[in-house]
């Protein structure tokens, strides 16, 4: 008898339950749901242009509206040249300066310096912009001796200096967690505080790094006022191509500049969707090595365990 009323008690929770488990569900499922119609109503918008122009479309090399001519390479190098320009920069500073704070800096300094790289991460993208332009393009033009410091660098160094508290910030979390046991064993053995670092911290957190490097590069990638200000905003492949003092008309600030002038339904409208629809593809590309990257190292060390 008790058996019996303990199983119908079980059974009524598990009714009361059922509800809840549900809404949880289609909570945890609808970042997948909006993703599904972000990716289905952006490929609509931009279909007429893929099967305007095809292949062409990805690899043409010519992007000029007055002509109803959209060959998208230009501005998909130029994404991927600042982008690129601006993770070499971006990588080492914050990478070390994530170790400086975990490992280095005095305990009672730490959540002030944290606090103060973290406040960059909060500064409105056109504020940088403004700096970019203002003050960082003038100094490149100067260094270099070109006439407009609006060029590629200019856009990768604005770009690094926005990525960088994103890559500290978890960097330094993914530091700070690495088990103390860990260092203790390794400056027990002899090895310096600089080797215990090299040897032991950075192997350890590897995989948390690599994440904060991805998280830095799709802040780098999406950003787009700050990039339409100080890129240049010409759509040519520089010459040479790794000519970083030439200027650059990026995906996104493509789209936030000629957007407002085209027309609905019109080829140029579907074409800057279909933009959209690339750089959709790249941002998913680029996360999904970056989550078998971080599943393989996590496995891989679990394995040496």
């Amino acid at each position: 008898m008790g058996f019996r009323k303990r199983g119908m008690s079980h059974f009524l929770k598990r009714l009361k339950a059922e509800p809840v488990e549900v809404i949880l569900f289609l909570c945890a499922s609808s970042s997948i749901i909006f993703l599904f119609l972000m990716l289905l109503f952006i490929a609509k918008e931009g279909a007429q242009a893929f099967l305007t122009f095809g292949i062409n479309f990805i690899i043409g090399s010519v992007w000029e509206t007055n002509l109803d001519l959209y060959g998208a390479f230009p501005l998909i190098y130029g994404s991927l040249m600042v982008v690129a320009g601006a993770v070499v920069i971006a990588v080492p500073l914050g990478v070390v300066t994530a170790i400086f704070i975990a490992e280095v800096l005095p305990f009672s300094f730490r959540d002030l310096i944290k606090s103060l790289i973290e406040l960059l991460a909060s500064v409105p993208s056109i504020i940088y912009g403004f700096v970019g332009l203002l003050f960082i393009a003038p100094q490149v033009a100067r260094l270099f001796g070109i006439s407009s410091g609006t060029v590629a660098l200019t856009a990768s160094i604005v770009l690094a200096i926005m990525s960088i508290p994103t890559i500290v910030g978890v960097s330094g979390e993914v530091i700070a967690a690495v088990p103390r046991d860990f260092k203790d064993a390794a400056l027990a053995l002899g090895a310096t505080k600089w080797q215990t670092i090299k040897s032991v911290v950075i192997p350890t957190a590897k995989s948390g790094i690599l994440a904060s490097i991805m998280l830095g590069f799709g802040r780098a990638i999406g950003e787009t006022v700050a990039v339409l200000m100080v890129a240049g905003n010409v759509a040519l492949i520089p010459t040479p191509p790794w000519n970083y003092l030439s200027p650059v008309y990026p995906l996104t600030a493509t789209i936030a500049m000629q957007m407002g002038e085209a027309a609905v339904g019109s080829l140029e409208y579907s074409a800057l969707f279909g933009l959209g629809m690339i750089l959709f593809i790249v941002t998913f590309i680029v996360n999904t090595l970056a989550d078998a990257i971080v599943k393989r190292e996590s496995k891989f060390r679990s394995g040496v365990k």
